[in-house]
């Protein structure tokens, strides 16, 4: 049985499986972001090629920035032909298709269809991870940190982009205050993939990085129906910062009896 599960992980092509999904749910979170129903449509129909870079900049977000952290031509993903045509195809169901048809599907809750899209959309995020490490390990092969943060911006470019978006629109009160547990997973798989590039790990990298995606896969299914808006993350994060900086409540307390 793990070895079926395994072979099926090793061996599904990124393109369309994983990829596919992972356009619907760009497209989908472009039309949240511009909202829901009509002022999304209205914007594309409107301001079409507008709307298309936004959803480029959505959609190849992880490319394109490690394209520039690269130093190579940003306009490389052009050259991804059955990517760019296929999520070209998805943009426009999305925005311009009969009946809304596709926006509706994703939306109706007759079909939970976006929790098992988001799972294969960490799939895929978790192999741009093992790409972006080796990338780096390639070019400096005894760093650590250098190849976990170039990994995780390469699988997480769209969160950039969403900090960008709310440093705009908020300020600098909330600008890079975003839960997002699926980042943290990455974090957390570019980790372990490294160490065990550099051999820090004594286990296999096939063994790991199916053990990754079998975790990034359940741990998503899990928010997404059975505990929804949970981060697994939070209770080790707040016993980590309390050790660290201490508790702001219990600080505010005490000064509030000097206070008195």
């Amino acid at each position: 049985m793990y070895s079926t599960i395994t072979n099926i992980i090793l061996t599904t092509p990124v393109f369309p499986y994983l990829w596919v999904p992972h356009c619907m749910l760009m497209s989908l979170s472009l039309r949240a972001t511009l909202g829901h129903g009509p002022p999304a449509l209205l914007f594309a129909r409107q301001h079409p090629l507008s709307c298309y870079i936004l959803a480029i900049l959505y959609t190849f977000s992880g490319g394109l920035l490690s394209l520039i952290l690269l130093n190579k031509p940003i306009l490389t993903f052009l050259t991804l032909s059955n990517n760019l045509y296929s999520f070209t195809v998805v943009w426009y169901l999305m925005f311009f298709g009969p009946k809304d048809f596709l926006y509706r599907a994703l939306t109706s809750w007759l079909l939970p269809l976006v929790p098992l899209m988001a799972a294969a959309q960490d799939w895929q995020r978790l192999g741009l991870v093992a790409s972006g490490v080796k990338t780096i390990l390639e070019i400096h092969p005894t760093s650590f940190l250098y190849p976990v943060v170039f990994a995780t911006l390469k699988s997480s470019g769209f969160m950039i982009i969403k900090y960008c978006e709310q440093l705009f629109m908020t300020g600098l009160s909330r600008a890079f205050v975003l839960p997002h547990h699926a980042t943290k997973t990455m974090v957390v798989a570019a980790c372990l993939l490294t160490a065990q590039q550099l051999e820090l790990l004594s286990v296999g990298y096939n063994d790991l990085f199916c053990g990754l995606v079998l975790m990034a896969i359940c741990v998503r299914l899990a928010t997404s129906w059975l505990f929804k808006n949970c981060d697994p993350y939070s209770g080790l994060e707040s016993q980590v910062c309390n050790l660290v900086y201490g508790q702001p409540d219990m600080q505010e307390k005490e000064e509030l009896k000097k206070k008195e």
